[in-house]
């Protein structure tokens, strides 16, 4: 019988970095043997060549996340295109609303928090930044599968319905497939997605896509309310603006791009 492929080396890292959560800041060699499946030696090999790396630090005979780490995190929070592109407009919107403004990104299934600017409403949100999102509840995600590649989501779907943890936020969509991608159809249709109560109880978001210069989507723009107090502009307004400030952030992320393009010595 023949045997599966070996991981990638890149497939590997990520299984490792992946072991770590909010509940989870040390991993042993033993449970790194286990995660990827190798000898105890080769355990010890990775681990090694990872904190050589600078991705694990060693304390005491565990792992924990090393340097490199908040190294990339800097150059995320102060070059990241996509931040750069927003800073400003999520700054004033803050100001002008008066409410928290999220911009969340994307990767493989995941939606991330990666700059948050704070308004002047107290309130407490569970996402915080850096921490992963449902991929089926808020705003955020909403606006994250009505832009969605139909294929991709499909399998996210289909893989989703097995879960019995995501289920009931799929059903929630939409029972059926069909009913399901209606329903994204009609979010896309109309450039935005307001939740209420989704993720925190009176937490209103309101979230607009951003596009990059390819025209597929890579965050999303979130403004969040507390749903009990009063706000200073209706909701009409507060849906014009995030709309407004996604296009701007997308126009910006395009023009950088062409920018970028122009400058590349012809060959």
């Amino acid at each position: 019988m023949p045997t599966a492929p070996a991981s990638s080396v890149i497939t590997r890292v990520a299984d490792v970095l992946n072991m770590f959560s909010p509940r989870k800041a040390l991993v042993s060699i033993d449970e790194i043997a286990a995660c990827l499946d190798v000898s105890t030696a080769s355990a010890y090999r990775y681990a090694s060549e990872l904190s050589n790396a600078g991705l694990l630090s060693r304390t005491s005979g565990h792992y924990r996340l090393g340097p490199k780490i908040i190294e990339l995190e800097y150059l995320i929070r102060s070059y990241d295109p996509i931040i750069r592109a927003g800073h400003s407009l999520m700054t004033g919107l803050a100001e002008l609303t008066g409410c928290d403004v999220l911009l969340c990104n994307i990767y493989d299934l995941h939606v991330v928090n990666v700059h948050h600017i704070r308004g002047g409403q107290p309130m407490e949100i569970t996402y915080t930044k850096g921490l992963p999102m449902p991929i089926f509840r808020g705003s955020q995600a909403h606006v994250v599968l009505a832009h969605m590649d139909r294929r991709k989501l499909k399998r996210i779907h289909d893989q989703a319905v097995l879960d019995p943890e995501l289920r009931p936020d799929v059903h929630a969509i939409g029972e059926t497939w069909q009913e399901f991608t209606r329903t994204l159809k009609q979010i896309r249709s109309q450039g935005y997605y307001i939740s209420r109560g989704e993720l925190d109880a009176d937490v209103t978001g309101i979230a607009a896509p951003v596009f990059g210069d390819d025209k597929e989507i890579v965050a999303s723009l979130v403004l969040s309310r507390r749903s009990s107090l009063p706000s200073r502009l209706s909701e009409e307004a507060l849906i014009n603006l995030v709309v407004e400030a996604a296009r701007e952030i997308s126009r910006r992320i395009d023009q950088a791009a062409l920018v970028e393009t122009e400058l590349v010595p012809a060959d």
